[in-house]
């Protein structure tokens, strides 16, 4: 049901939201927080794809120094939308960091 409900969300609206944030990408839109990471003091799940071609998984290692209580998971043979090349693992991953 969970994977159903995010495959159908992602193939109706997933795509041209990310189309925007990509016309959109600047850096100086995240660099004024970068220095907040280390405030979080809440578990974190990082999913990563590990063929990412925007954002590349080195920066995933990189994020996760940056928030102490931060678990990554890297997802192979999927690029920056992890949710729609393999959304089985990602609520594998999701549940699995929940305990549920």
């Amino acid at each position: 049901m969970l994977i159903n409900s995010v495959f159908i969300l992602t193939y109706t609206c997933g795509k041209s939201a990310f189309y925007r944030q990509i016309a959109q990408a600047d850096s100086k839109f995240t660099d004024e927080f970068q220095n907040k990471f280390a405030d979080i003091n809440a578990p974190v799940l990082i999913l990563w794809g590990e063929e990412d071609q925007w954002i590349p998984c080195e920066q995933a290692y990189l994020l996760q120094s940056k928030i102490e209580n931060s678990k990554l998971v890297t997802v192979p043979n999927t690029g920056h939308l992890v949710i729609e090349e393999d959304p089985v693992r990602l609520v594998k991953e999701i549940r699995s960091f929940f305990d549920i």
